[in-house]
C-alpha cells in the first residue's frame, strides 16, 4: 500500500465508532488538532467531539495530540483537555509520531494516527509503520501552500477511492 494512503478515510472523527477501534485493536490514539479534531488554530472543541473523545477515553483508548503547531497553540488545548501532547513535531517527519508511541507505551501494532493531511498526517504515520485515519478537513483552509496541498491529495484520494471500489467488486 502506498505511504500516502490511509488505512481508513472518514467524512469526521465522530465517523469513528469506538467499535470500531476496539475491533482493530486501537488502545491508543495519536490526534492531529487543526482541521481533525477542531477548526484551525481554534481552542473549542463542539459538542459532538467532546463526547467522542469522552467515550474513546471511556473505553479505555488513550489519546495523545500530535501536532506540528508550536508550544503557545498547543499547551492551552491539550490541557483544557487535560490530554499529553507532542509539539512542533515536524511532520510528515516520522519523529513526532516515534515520540508519541514511546510516550503512550503502547505497541505500534495497538496504535492509530488521525489526520486530515494526506502530506503530513498520513504519510509521517505510515513511514513510522502506523495505521492512520485520514479526515475531511473541517473547514477549508485559504493558504495558497494549503490549496497546492489540497489539490494534490485529491488526486491521491481518488486514486485510494477507486482501489477501495475495485477491492470491494473485484
Amino acid at each position: 500500500m502506498s505511504l500516502l494512503y490511509p488505512t481508513l478515510l472518514r467524512e469526521r472523527i465522530t465517523a469513528l465508532s469506538v467499535d470500531e477501534l476496539k475491533a482493530l485493536g486501537v488502545k491508543a490514539l495519536l490526534l492531529d488538532v487543526d482541521n481533525t479534531l477542531t477548526r484551525h488554530h481554534s481552542q473549542e472543541l463542539s459538542a459532538e467531539v467532546a463526547a467522542w473523545l469522552d467515550a474513546v477515553q471511556a473505553a479505555g483508548i488513550r489519546p495523545l495530540l500530535v501536532s506540528n503547531s508550536k508550544l503557545p497553540r498547543i499547551r492551552p488545548f491539550a490541557e483544557k483537555l487535560g490530554l499529553p501532547f507532542i509539539h512542533t513535531a515536524l511532520k510528515p517527519l516520522p519523529f513526532g509520531f516515534r515520540r508519541a508511541v514511546k510516550a503512550l507505551g503502547c505497541p505500534k501494532s495497538a496504535c492509530m494516527a488521525i489526520g486530515d493531511q494526506t502530506f503530513t498526517d498520513v504519510l509521517g504515520a505510515r513511514m513510522c509503520g502506523l495505521r492512520v485515519v485520514q479526515l475531511v478537513p473541517i473547514e477549508t483552509e485559504t493558504g495558497w501552500s494549503f490549496r497546492v496541498r489540497r489539490r494534490l491529495e485529491r488526486g491521491v484520494l481518488k486514486r485510494y477511492t477507486n482501489k477501495q471500489k475495485a477491492r470491494k467488486h473485484g
